[in-house]
């Protein structure tokens, strides 16, 4: 028998421990790949419950979206560059309620820098088993170094922009305001949103000079206060160009508090409330008179005899014992003769005439607040009378601005606008009635400043144009004259037509000085005025000397 060599058996010991060490290795390998998955397993878990705490947590959309407010927003300036409105950078104070040792210290602590928050909402938020609250947004600088300086753990901060309006209150109705995401909640901060939202959007230039805001607004607070009016509104337009140099609304708010302040107060009245405006509309009827060619002026109307239609009697606050010629009409605010116009146009041309001016629709600007007026649907020859001396029919005082701006710019209805005119913005005039026309009835407003109801208005070296209206307000069972709408229309220069200027009045108050009477001449006249006063120089409008300023109506000085 032949047996095996020795080498054989010696090699066998070896190829077991090499196959040992290989499953080894083996099993090695196995283990961490069930690892990784263990790994990979608890990782998901993680991020699925990351991802719940996020979405769902009360407060988490909002404070996404808060932390999402990271996009710039174009400054609003007026027309020579000040700045209305800019974006700057706050820090909001977020608690971690998790992290926050003892409450009640914390609390304390932030309430000796803070003390405008209130301690029982506060305690509760920190308190929360929230992951994060917010607890004030909006800080300067030196606020949040105040909180900081604390040493309180569980209080972070986040940077946001936050919209700041330098001039306060001033043209706070037309710039507008927003919320803290920065989304525009009026004015034109809401009307531009898309505009100056965009990356890298430059400023824009809103048609405001706020020289003549400022005028303005002071004017208006003076006239708002004496008086004791409930409201006012005023507007300043460029006739040629249909740019609003000034619109104010008093009460007014300050846009960098908005939540401060009540809707009516942030309430824009001259574009949005709507007036029986009174005798202002009576220019009007005589340019509808002589563009019609239903009456001239060379035609007496009979206003001293008593005229009644559809049983209602119209009557004269300045009853005339002769009849008088159409710029006596106009001086004298007559009623009647107004009424007599307007009937011999008719209704139909009424109708098509103040519907050119713009009258029957809201204003077309680029601000949403923009009322439509209130007219009458059932258009009777009574309609025509009451329209002609502004009642029957209710308008905004924007939109009354910018009809009587097409009979100071020569006849042209030009569509206002709140932004600066430029190439890509330009002016585009719309024929509504003959120069002729227009000139012929600028000279009957000058001559009512001059020696009618508008004589408080008359500034010397401006020629100004004007006219007054007093219009009771509607009430239970028919008109309350204890209540009032007064305004004042005004245009200047009288050589050279170039700004309109709008003042009213809601329920102004027989004061000292004014001998018991709350109408126009003794309040919005020379409220209205005062403003010209001020802002013809600002204009660049150069003083004339009386003689050059004269309606060719006005009587020599001492004449009857």
């Amino acid at each position: 028998m032949s047996s095996l060599p020795r080498s054989a058996f010696a090699r066998a010991p070896r190829l077991q421990v090499a196959n040992d060490e290989y499953d080894a290795v083996r099993e090695g390998r196995v283990r961490i790949r069930i690892g990784g998955v263990i790994f990979l397993a608890a990782l998901g878990v993680v991020i699925v419950r990351l991802s719940e705490v996020a979405l769902l947590t009360p407060n988490a959309q909002a404070r996404i979206l808060s932390d999402q407010v990271t996009a710039t927003r174009a400054d609003i300036t007026d027309r020579n560059g000040e700045i209305l409105a800019t974006t700057l950078t706050t820090y909001s104070l977020v608690a971690e309620p998790r992290r926050i040792w003892d409450v009640e210290e914390t609390t304390q602590a932030l309430l000796s820098v803070r003390p405008n928050l209130d301690a029982a909402e506060l305690r509760r938020k920190l308190g929360s088993e929230r992951y994060e609250l917010w607890v004030e947004r909006g800080l300067t600088p030196r606020e949040k170094q105040e909180i900081f300086d604390l040493g309180q753990p569980g209080l972070v901060f986040r940077e946001e922009p936050r919209r700041t309006y330098p001039k306060g209150a001033l043209a706070a109705h037309v710039v507008g305001f927003t919320n803290v995401d920065l989304e525009g909640l009026g004015g034109a901060e809401k009307a531009l949103h898309e505009r100056i939202s965009t990356e890298n959007a430059p400023p824009v230039a809103l048609s405001i000079d706020l020289r003549v805001q400022h005028a303005l607004e002071d004017e208006l607070a003076k006239g708002l206060e004496k008086f004791e009016a409930k409201t006012i509104a005023g507007v300043v337009l460029d006739v040629k160009t249909g740019e609003i140099m000034a619109m104010a609304s008093l009460p007014d708010f300050d846009p960098n508090q908005p939540g401060q302040f009540s809707p009516q107060e942030k309430y824009n009245h001259a574009a949005m409330s709507t007036y029986e405006l009174g005798s202002v509309f009576k220019p009007l009827t005589a340019a509808l008179a002589l563009e019609t060619q239903t009456s001239t002026t060379e035609q007496y109307f009979p206003v001293q005899k008593g005229f009644t239609i559809q049983r209602k009697f119209i009557r004269d606050d300045h009853p005339s014992k002769i009849p008088m010629q159409m710029q006596d009409v106009i001086a004298e605010s007559s009623n009647r003769g107004t009424a007599l116009m307007a009937l011999e146009a008719g209704a139909m041309a009424q109708q098509s005439f103040l519907g050119e001016l713009g009258l029957f629709n809201r204003v077309p600007y680029e601000l949403g607040e923009s009322a439509a007026p209130q007219v009458q649907s059932n258009w009777q020859d009574i309609t025509t009378v009451t329209v002609s001396y502004g009642h029957g029919m209710s308008v905004t005082p924007l939109a009354f601005t910018a009809a009587i701006g097409a009979l100071f710019n020569d006849g042209a209805y030009v569509q206002p606008t709140i932004l600066k005119r430029d190439a890509s913005n330009p002016a585009m005039p719309r024929r509504v009635m003959r120069p002729d026309v227009a000139e012929t009835v600028q000279g009957f407003m000058r001559y009512t400043v001059t020696d009618g109801t508008g004589r408080k208005a008359d500034i010397k070296g401006y020629g100004v144009m004007g006219k007054t209206g007093t219009a009771d307000k509607p009430g239970i069972g028919g008109y309350d004259g204890r209540r009032l709408v007064t305004s004042f229309i005004a245009g200047f220069p009288y050589a050279d037509p170039r700004y309109a200027v709008l003042v009213t009045f809601d329920e102004p108050k027989a004061v000292e000085g004014t001998w018991g009477y709350a109408t126009a001449g003794w309040n919005a006249a020379p409220t209205n005025g005062n403003i010209i006063r001020r802002i013809a120089p600002m204009l660049g409008v150069e003083k004339l000397p009386v003689e050059e300023t004269m309606s060719p109506y006005t009587k020599p000085e001492g004449a009857d």
